[in-house]
């Protein structure tokens, strides 16, 4: 039983870390390759936005 277990448990990891980059993969390429930039990415273009309007 506890083989059963550790065989379920090590197919879940992997199925997931090989589904995981899979599904990234196809959702950048159907969407035309453009992912919506992650949150500290806006924010740091959103400062330097905001740095370079006030001079």
């Amino acid at each position: 039983m506890g083989d059963l277990v550790a065989g379920v448990l090590t197919g879940l990891a992997v199925g997931s870390g090989v589904t995981y980059p899979l599904v990234l993969w196809l959702v950048r390429n159907l969407r035309g390759g453009a992912l919506p930039p992650h949150r500290r990415e806006r924010r740091a273009r959103a400062e330097l936005d905001a740095f370079f309007a006030r001079r």
